[in-house]
C-alpha cells in the first residue's frame, strides 16, 4: 500500500492526480462522438489552434484560468467555423482545410509568442505538458469544465449520438446537424484545455482518441462504450501518473503510452475483436468445418469402403495430413458421433443426423443460388461448401420453404428431410 500511499502525501502530487482524473473523464466521452464521427483529425486540428487564443488570453488576462480559457474556445469555435466555411466554399476537401487553417492558426500563436516583452511563456510545457505542475486554478477551471461536458453529454445525448450514427435521419427528425456539429467543436475545445496543462497539445489528441478505441473493440452498446472510454482514460492518467513519480518519466508521455498500452492489449486480445481471439476462433472454426467434412464422407461411404479406404480418399481430395486426419476422426469417437471397431468407420446415430443436416443444407443451397441465378451451375459446389457449415437450422427451414421443399438438388441428388438435434 505504501506504493499508492506514498506519492498523495505531496500536495503536488494530490493536484496532478485530480487534473489526471477530470482529463480522463472529458476526453473519454468527448473522444467518443468525435471518433464515431471520424473526426480525429479535427481534434489534432484544434488542439493546436487554441494556441493563439491562450497567448491572446494570456495577454489580456495574465495568467487569469478564466480569460486563457475564454482565449482558447473562441480560438477553437474560430478555427472550426473557417475549416467548414473553407471546405463548403471550395473544391478544397475537409482534411486539405483542417491542415491549412490549423497549422495556420499554431503558427499565428507561435508568432504572437515571439513578439510578447519581457515575458517568457514555456512553449515544451504548453506542447508536451507538466502535469506536476497544475495550480489550484487550473484544477477549479478543469472540474467546471469537466462537469458541463458531463452535464452536455447526458442532457444532449440523443442528439449528439444520432447526429453521429446518421445525420440524415437527424435532419428529418428536426435536429440541426450544423449547430450539434459546431455544439461538440465547443466541447472539444473545452476539453483540450482540460488536457493543455496535463498532456500538452501534441498529445491530448491522443487522450481523446485511443480510450475510446480501445472501448470501441470491447462493446457494441454506445453508452458502455462511453462508460468503458471514461474508464480507460482515468485509469491510463492514474497509472501514467505514478509512473511518472516512480520513473521520472514525461508525465505527459507516460500517461498516453499506458493509454497505448491498453489499446494494444484490448487490440490483440478483445473478446470480439482481438486478433488473437479471432485466430483461435478461425482455427476453431476450421477444425469444426474438417469434422462435418469427415462425418458427411463417412456418410456417404460407410457401407462400401474400409476405415482406411476412407481415409485414403478424404486424404487424396482434401489434401490434408495423415495427422489431421486420425485426429478429426479421434475426435468424433470421442464425441460418439463415430465408431471405428475393425477397420470399419460408421456414424453414430447423432452422427448421422448430423451429416444429414449438413448435406441438406449443401443441397438446398445449391438449390437457391441456382433457381435465383446467383451463380452458374459451375460455381455452385464450390460455394455450397463454404455456406453449408454456417447455415442455422432456422435459416435451413426458411431456404427450404421458400424453395416449396423440393426433394432434389440440381444435381438430381436427393435432399434429405431429417435435421440435427
Amino acid at each position: 500500500m505504501g506504493f499508492l500511499t506514498e506519492p498523495i502525501g505531496y500536495e503536488f502530487f494530490q493536484r496532478a492526480l485530480i487534473a489526471s482524473l477530470l482529463i480522463g473523464i472529458s476526453c473519454g466521452l468527448i473522444g467518443t462522438f468525435i471518433m464515431l464521427r471520424r473526426l480525429s483529425l479535427m481534434g489534432d486540428a484544434l488542439s493546436h489552434a487554441v494556441l493563439p487564443g491562450v497567448v491572446i488570453g494570456f495577454m489580456l488576462g495574465g495568467k487569469n484560468e478564466l480569460m486563457l480559457f475564454l482565449g482558447a474556445l473562441t480560438s477553437g469555435i474560430v478555427t472550426a467555423i473557417l475549416i467548414s466555411f473553407v471546405e463548403r466554399n471550395s473544391k478544397i476537401k475537409e482534411d486539405t482545410s483542417i491542415g491549412i487553417i490549423f497549422t495556420g492558426a499554431f503558427a499565428l500563436g507561435i508568432l504572437l509568442v515571439s513578439q510578447l516583452k519581457n515575458v517568457h511563456i514555456d512553449l515544451s510545457s504548453y506542447l508536451f505538458g507538466d502535469v506536476l505542475g497544475v495550480s489550484n486554478g487550473d484544477i477549479i477551471m478543469s472540474g467546471i469544465i469537466t462537469f458541463i461536458i458531463i452535464l452536455s453529454v447526458i442532457l444532449f445525448y440523443k442528439q449528439l449520438m444520432i447526429t453521429s450514427f446518421d445525420p440524415t435521419l437527424a435532419s428529418v427528425m428536426g435536429i440541426s446537424v450544423a449547430v450539434i456539429h459546431y455544439f461538440l467543436m465547443m466541447l472539444l475545445s473545452m476539453s483540450i484545455v482540460t488536457g493543455l496543462q496535463s498532456v500538452g497539445v501534441i498529445l491530448i489528441i491522443a487522450m481523446l482518441i485511443t480510450p475510446p478505441a480501445t472501448a470501441y473493440l470491447l462493446s457494441y452498446k454506445m453508452k458502455t462504450i462511453l462508460i468503458l472510454s471514461v474508464f480507460f482514460g482515468v485509469l491510463s492518467a492514474i497509472i501514467g501518473l505514478y509512473l511518472s513519480y516512480y520513473f521520472n518519466f514525461a508525465s505527459g508521455a507516460s500517461i498516453v503510452l499506458t493509454a497505448v498500452a491498453f489499446f494494444i492489449v484490448t487490440f490483440l486480445c478483445s473478446p470480439k475483436e482481438g486478433i488473437i481471439v479471432k485466430k483461435i476462433k478461425r482455427a476453431a472454426l476450421s477444425q469444426v468445418a474438417l469434422r462435418e467434412d469427415v462425418m458427411k464422407y463417412i456418410y456417404h461411404l460407410q457401407n462400401e469402403l474400409s476405415f482406411t479406404g476412407i481415409k485414403s480418399r478424404f486424404m487424396s481430395e482434401n489434401k490434408i495430413s495423415r495427422r489431421k486426419f486420425d485426429e478429426t476422426v479421434s475426435s468424433l469417437v470421442q464425441k460418439k458421433l463415430a465408431k471405428l471397431n475393425d477397420n470399419k468407420l460408421t456414424l453414430t446415430d447423432e452422427g448421422n443426423l448430423i451429416a444429414e443436416k449438413i448435406i441438406r443444407s449443401h443441397r438446398l443451397w445449391e438449390t437457391y443460388v441456382t433457381e435465383k441465378g446467383i451463380l452458374n451451375s459451375n460455381d455452385i459446389h464450390q460455394d455450397a461448401e463454404k455456406y453449408e457449415h454456417i447455415l442455422t437450422d432456422e435459416l435451413i427451414e426458411e431456404l427450404d420453404e421458400e424453395l416449396g421443399k423440393p426433394d432434389k438438388d440440381p444435381h438430381g441428388s436427393e435432399i434429405p428431410r431429417g435435421k440435427a438435434r
